[in-house]
């Protein structure tokens, strides 16, 4: 009878081995998987943040366009009205102006 229970004991620690050898391997196999899904997860995520990013930046960029050009307009449109607000004292101013150059330095014509 002895020899039965000795070769159980035998029998039950190689099972026992067996099934943690396979613990370990399955145990193995999940972490494994999940570190693939966790990259997969960060190179999604990363992705969709640079998409968004861009996205944003784009319309910004178009935001910005068009404001621009209504800032040139009213530019143009505040530089018109001092021209014509202000035509006849540039006509003057250049007149004076020309006059001190002659004055001080002499004119080209003589």
């Amino acid at each position: 009878m002895p020899k039965n229970i000795a070769e159980e004991i035998i029998e039950a620690e190689a099972k026992a081995r067996q099934i943690v050898h396979d613990a370990r391997s399955e145990g193995a196999r999940i972490v494994a998987q999940a570190k693939t899904e966790a990259e997969e997860l960060s190179k999604e995520s990363r992705q969709k943040y640079h998409r968004t990013l861009r996205d944003t930046i784009l319309q910004l960029e178009e935001e910005a366009e068009k404001e621009s050009g209504s800032i040139i307009e009213k530019g143009r449109a505040e530089a018109g009205s001092l021209v014509r607000d202000r035509g006849s004292r540039i006509e003057d101013v250049a007149s004076w102006a020309a006059g001190e150059v002659i004055a001080r330095y002499g004119s080209s014509k003589g």
